[in-house]
């Protein structure tokens, strides 16, 4: 028989321990959870069950595991735990070194899970198209929660920091267990009935698988993915994500964040007011400077009508002086032209009066000279009858009256004979 010393012989066991089960699987009931300062967490796993004699079973979970779980157990929650099997000499005892720790039953539930995501996939209920928008600034919103929660609190607490004058109005529900999914419906319900709430939030704080496990409800997903107003999600932590995550309007990890999703912030809007206001007025001021000075360049313009009445009648006073000095000097033109144009006429005038008498001497001389009265002077007549001129002592008889026209008077006579003559 081999003799051994303690230590010898826990190194061989824990090799034996060690190479026989590196990876197992165990599912127990958590019996006693400590975390160290270290970080690391040790936790003592029994038989499930309430035997006080339970077998148990020393579990240690290092700092660098713990800290990314999911899902971190506390006593009494039923697990299944993965790790190896070693021996820790110190304590002469067997522990597992987890690697990791789920919920008892998580493996099913995540596939009832992944099912109930396809069916709601396949009828359209997680397209993004489909989703409605959010109002911008509601007048009311409906908040579904569990009165006494601090969910409720969180949210109420920001919405007076954001804009207090957004009307919350409170649907109270269950929020964990069985009943819990009937009863966020009936308060969906009742703010449908009310009528005033722009979008609804459905708020419940964090909490293990099985706290949200309401939320993974099928039929309240298709519920809410059907409501008619706006949904807001806020259920969890943002580690968590449920069913009606996935079939909600919007979906945010935290009831702080839904408040800030769905109120505006009014701060932010106060002071960008305050900046328009600034803008405006200093717009407005330099307007009116720019209006100022048009306005006293268009007085220095602009003249009161008296005086203007006064410089429209001095210039009048000028037109009228000018225009009299135009006609002045245009009458003195046109007399002196008209003197000069009687001048011509009068020479002109003279020229021809002297010429037309002198014409008219030499024509009144060739006249006398060529007249029957020029004759007459020297001892000749004319005789006339009623017919004309008597030239032929046959166009008279005896007895005929005839006029005897002498250089100086008549003779009227009677004939007594006639005597014809033949022409010399």
């Amino acid at each position: 028989m081999r003799q051994y010393s303690v230590q010898s012989l826990m190194d061989e066991v824990g090799r034996g321990i060690s190479e026989r089960y590196p990876r197992v699987m165990v599912e127990a009931e958590v019996a006693q959870l400590t975390v160290a300062a270290s970080g690391h967490a040790y936790i003592l796993l029994r038989e499930p069950g309430t035997q006080r004699a339970a077998a148990t079973l020393s579990a240690v979970c290092w700092k660098s595991t713990w800290r990314g779980l999911k899902s971190r157990p506390k006593p009494g929650d039923r697990v299944v735990a993965r790790g190896k099997l070693s021996v820790y000499a110190q304590r002469g005892s067997v522990q597992l070194s987890v690697n990791d720790i789920q919920p008892a039953g998580a493996g099913a539930l995540a596939k009832q899970i992944a099912e109930r995501i396809a069916r709601l996939t396949a009828d359209g209920l997680l397209d993004p198209t489909r989703k409605k928008p959010l109002p911008k600034v509601p007048r009311f919103i409906g908040l579904v929660a569990s009165p006494t929660s601090a969910a409720v609190q969180d949210f109420l607490r920001v919405s007076r920091e954001r804009f207090p004058a957004t009307r919350i109005l409170l649907s109270p529900a269950v929020t964990q267990g069985v009943e819990a999914p009937s009863s966020v419906v009936r308060a969906l319900d009742l703010l449908a009935e009310d009528g005033r709430s722009e979008v609804v939030v459905v708020t419940r704080g964090g909490g293990s698988k099985e706290d949200l496990m309401a939320f993974q409800d099928e039929q309240l997903a298709r519920y809410v993915a059907a409501f008619a107003i706006p949904v807001v999600s806020a259920v969890g932590h943002q580690i968590d994500t449920t069913l009606i995550d996935l079939v909600a309007d919007v979906a945010v990890p935290t009831p702080t964040a839904a408040a800030v999703e769905v109120l505006p912030d009014g701060p932010a809007m106060s002071r960008s007011v305050d900046e328009v206001d600034a803008l405006l007025h200093a717009a407005i001021g330099r307007r009116v400077v720019t209006e100022r000075s048009r306005l006293h360049a268009l007085r220095a313009r602009l003249r009161h009508p008296g005086q203007r009445l006064v410089d429209v009648r001095k210039r009048r006073g000028e037109l009228v002086d000018r225009l009299q000095a135009v006609m002045a000097r245009r009458l003195v033109e046109e007399r002196a032209q008209v003197d000069r144009q009687w001048t011509r006429i009068e020479q002109l005038g003279t020229v021809v009066v002297t010429q037309a008498a002198g014409r008219l001497a030499a024509q009144s001389a060739a006249l006398q000279a060529m007249s029957p009265l020029a004759v007459l002077s020297r001892g000749y007549s004319v005789v006339t009858s009623e017919d004309g001129v008597v030239s032929d002592c046959s166009t008279v008889s005896v007895g005929d009256t005839v006029t005897v026209r002498l250089a100086r008077g008549r003779l009227h006579a009677t004939i007594a004979s006639t005597h014809s003559d033949e022409p010399a």
